[in-house]
C-alpha cells in the first residue's frame, strides 16, 4: 500500500512542494477536490475548477487518473478539459497572464485534503522543453504542493489567467500554463451554448512576449531547469 501511494503521488506532482501556502476555506469556492484512482491513497488528490456549464479544466497528468471522463488533451501543454456539472455555478472571466501581476493560487493539500492557496508574482515565462514549439508556460514565486496541480490561478480583478501544473523545487518557483497559451484549443473543443458562454467570458488582450525575451529553459528530470 506504501509503494502504490508513492506511485500515485510521483505521477500527480513528480516534485516537491516550494514557497508558502496556507489553508484558505474561500478555495473551496475556486476549485473543485477530486480524488485520483482509490481515495485511500495517501497524496492521491487534485484539484480543477470550472469552465463552462458542462465542462472543467485541469492538469492532463491529474485527468489521466482522474475518476471522470475526459472530453480533450491538449496535445502540447498539461493540461485537460473534463466533462464536469457546474450548473448554476458562476463561470469565471478568463484572462491572458502578464509578466509582473500579482497571483493567486488555488486548489487542495494532497496530504491534509484541505483547501489550500497561495500569493506570488508572474515572474517570467518560459518553454516547457523547445522555445517555440513546446508549451510556454509561467513562472512564479507563488507556493504550491500536490494536490493543487489543476487548480485555477486567478489574478486581482478577479479573473483567471491560468492552469497550476508543477513545481520546480530548484528555482522554488511554481509552473502554470497561461491561458492565453491554450484558449484556441479550448474554444476548438467547445460547442454551442458551451463555446458562446466562453467567448462571453474571455477577456484575452494581445500580449507581446518575444522569444528572446523570454529565459529560455529546458526539461531536467520532469521540470524545468
Amino acid at each position: 500500500m506504501k509503494l502504490m501511494s508513492f506511485i500515485f503521488t510521483s505521477l500527480l506532482t513528480g516534485c516537491s512542494a516550494v514557497g508558502h501556502y496556507n489553508v484558505d476555506k474561500t478555495a473551496s469556492n475556486k476549485a473543485d477536490f477530486h480524488f485520483i484512482g482509490i481515495p485511500v491513497l495517501a497524496g492521491a488528490v487534485g484539484s480543477s475548477f470550472p469552465l463552462t456549464e458542462n465542462y472543467s479544466l485541469t492538469a492532463g497528468h491529474v485527468a489521466k487518473l482522474m475518476m471522470v471522463r475526459v472530453k480533450a488533451y491538449n496535445p502540447i501543454c498539461d493540461v485537460a478539459i473534463i466533462y464536469h456539472d457546474n450548473k448554476g455555478r458562476a463561470l469565471p472571466k478568463l484572462e491572458s497572464a502578464v509578466k509582473g501581476e500579482r497571483l493567486n493560487l488555488y486548489g487542495y493539500n494532497a496530504y491534509t485534503t484541505l483547501p489550500t492557496s497561495s500569493t506570488g508574482t508572474l515572474q517570467a515565462f518560459g518553454w516547457w522543453d523547445k522555445p517555440g514549439t513546446s508549451c510556454r508556460m509561467g513562472l512564479t514565486d507563488a507556493g504550491g504542493i500536490q494536490g493543487m496541480s489543476g487548480g485555477p490561478v486567478y489574478v486581482a480583478d478577479g479573473a483567471i489567467v491560468g492552469v497550476f501544473t508543477a513545481t520546480h523545487p530548484k528555482r522554488n518557483q511554481s509552473i502554470f500554463v497561461p491561458y492565453q497559451n491554450i484558449a484556441g484549443w479550448v474554444a476548438k473543443e467547445m460547442d454551442g451554448k458551451d463555446l458562446a458562454s466562453l467567448k462571453k467570458s474571455e477577456a484575452l488582450p494581445e500580449v507581446p512576449h518575444p522569444p528572446a525575451a523570454l529565459p529560455m529553459v529546458k526539461v531536467v528530470a520532469g521540470g524545468l531547469d
